[in-house]
């Protein structure tokens, strides 16, 4: 299945908006937005721990040929930043597609009043490696005992900036003199949310008990390893097509008996189940791409390409409303483990040997100990291993310590 030729370049630019959050407080939201341009990309880093590489065209004008493009909102993953999953956002952007991140304010428990992240678009919030995983262990434990608790957090942090901003991409498009005047195609909108992000994508998709959170406006759903709970009672209530990504190491912290793939088996057809070969939960964020720039990355990386091209392919049929670009969906590639799908309901294909439950740990977390880190850690160690948002950096030091610090809540 060979990647697309779009004809794009990945332009970038980055916007802050003013968003009413909990309680009438207006807050600054920054959202990172790719899309497609036909000016000469250069180089470009991403912060984060260990700084990304990858080549965009930052501030240049959205392509004229092609539009209304459709729009991809994507979720990142708790204590993450927009940047996260940027590989696959420029991706989508070069095939013809506008992709918005936003900053998610995640907070620290118990009293879950001040933020912190690894990493953010622009500088601010961000913690110590290790004393957000141990921030993020709390987390976990805290949500774990208490479903409502976690609700909640959902509902005050993650759900109405979703729609937020779909709502401003939306006022963008039709604000005569905004860089994306007219250029939103307004019933082609999708979705994307890693880990804790793919959480909140399953509540903006129906199966959040309070129906009111529910956004009718997004028509497909693309979720990397995500945790069912807390929403397995209402995953039947799904009711737009569903791409589920995983790890092969890849078991969630978050309910940890209730296997990721929980979210499959109960939402309804169209759906695709696909399992990333050697992959764990940190393979969909940019820390798959290792050591390479992005671009280069998603083209010679198997798992990488394998993501971007089937994850392109869901949206230009369900998005896009292509029905014959949803072709490569029925191809098999060695880069998945596992594949199932259910276009209709009752006629399933299955491909692969679905790996057991519970291999490689919470989250993955103990696979990804066992390899070294390269960059700079905690300390002033040169290590040799790569690292993004998700990158538990400097738990090497700390093994056989991590279990009780930094149980993976994504």
């Amino acid at each position: 299945m060979p990647s697309p030729s779009s004809g794009y370049n990945a332009g970038l630019r980055i916007f802050d908006f003013d968003y009413v959050g909990s309680g009438g407080k207006i807050e600054s939201v920054t959202v990172a937005v790719w899309y497609p341009t036909e000016e000469k990309p250069h180089p470009f880093t991403y912060p984060a721990e260990e700084n990304c590489m990858s080549r965009v065209a930052p501030d240049a004008s959205i392509a004229g040929k092609g539009g209304p493009y459709p729009l991809i909102v994507f979720v990142h993953g708790a204590y993450g930043s927009g940047y996260n999953s940027a590989y696959f956002m420029e991706y989508l952007a070069r095939c013809g597609y506008i992709c918005a991140a936003a900053d998610y304010s995640d907070t620290i428990p118990p009293a879950h009043d001040r933020q912190i992240a690894f990493s953010r678009i622009k500088e601010g919030n961000t913690g110590h490696p290790v004393r957000v995983v141990a921030i993020a262990g709390r987390f976990v434990r805290e949500m774990n005992r208490d479903r409502e608790a976690l609700l909640s957090y959902l509902a005050k942090h993650r759900l109405p900036l979703t729609s937020f901003v779909i709502d401003t991409m939306l006022d963008q498009s039709r604000r005569s003199g905004s860089t994306f005047h007219q250029a939103v195609k307004e019933d082609a909108i999708g979705i994307c949310g890693h880990s804790l992000g793919g959480a909140t994508t399953l509540g903006k998709i129906g199966a959040h008990p309070d129906e009111t959170f529910e956004d009718d406006r997004i028509k497909a759903a693309l979720i990397f390893s995500a945790p069912g709970y807390p929403f397995e009672d209402g995953l039947n209530n799904i009711d737009v097509p569903l791409m589920l990504m995983v790890g092969e190491y890849d078991s969630p912290g978050l309910c940890p008996d209730l296997p990721r793939r929980v979210i499959y088996d109960r939402a309804g057809p169209p759906k695709y189940y696909l399992v990333s070969r050697g992959g764990t939960h940190f393979t969909f964020g940019n820390r798959g791409c290792g050591k390479l720039p992005l671009y280069e990355a998603v083209e010679s990386i198997d798992q990488m390409n394998a993501i971007c091209r089937y994850g392109l392919a869901f949206f230009e049929k369900y998005v896009r409303m292509d029905p014959s670009a949803g072709d490569p969906l029925k191809d098999t590639d060695p880069a998945w483990a596992y594949y199932l799908m259910e276009e209709r309901a009752d006629e399933a294909s299955e491909w692969g040997k679905e790996p057991p439950p519970g291999k490689g740990g919470p989250g993955g977390i103990r696979y990804e100990l066992r390899k070294p880190f390269r960059g700079k850690s905690s300390g002033d160690e040169d290590r040799d291993d790569a690292n993004d948002g998700y990158c538990f950096i400097g738990i090497m030091d700390l093994s056989p310590f991590w279990r009780p610090l930094a149980p993976s809540f994504f």
